[in-house]
């Protein structure tokens, strides 16, 4: 989605300095007319584009906030954290990424170990919990 965004932004910029490039040359050269139409349009197809996908709902703001206390079974260590699995109490086994990027205070980040008994609060993607508390 980002990527998206920024190569619209790009794309837009590109466009309004070649339009400009262009009228300068007209107005130089005098009796060349440039059909601005195409640009214009392309121009505002960008910038629908870029609307659509700034107010398109995200997969976040679908997701649902869980809070599952369970055994640690098995951890992945990643870049800027960890995956912990997690057979949780009520006998769903959920991965739970634990990252300090993701926690809503990082002070809270921690290691855990095989075995040991945690409650995560996050939001739930399927099986997957993107942690923002850990207790």
């Amino acid at each position: 989605m980002k990527n998206r965004l920024l190569m619209a932004g790009i794309t837009a910029a590109v466009l309004s300095l070649t339009s400009c490039a262009e009228k300068k040359e007209a107005s130089a050269e005098g009796d060349q007319a440039i059909d601005t139409t195409a640009i214009t349009a392309d121009t505002t197809a960008i910038e629908a584009d870029t609307v659509a996908a700034t107010t398109a709902p995200t997969e976040e703001a679908a997701a649902e906030t869980i809070t599952a206390t369970g055994k640690v079974t098995e951890i992945n260590k990643g870049k800027d954290g960890y995956s912990a699995t997690l057979q949780a109490e009520d006998g769903k086994t959920y991965t739970a990424t634990i990252s300090i990027p993701n926690m809503t205070d990082p002070k809270k980040y921690r290691s855990v170990a095989i075995g040991d008994k945690i409650t995560v609060t996050g939001e739930l993607h399927d099986t997957f919990i993107v942690v923002r508390d850990l207790k």
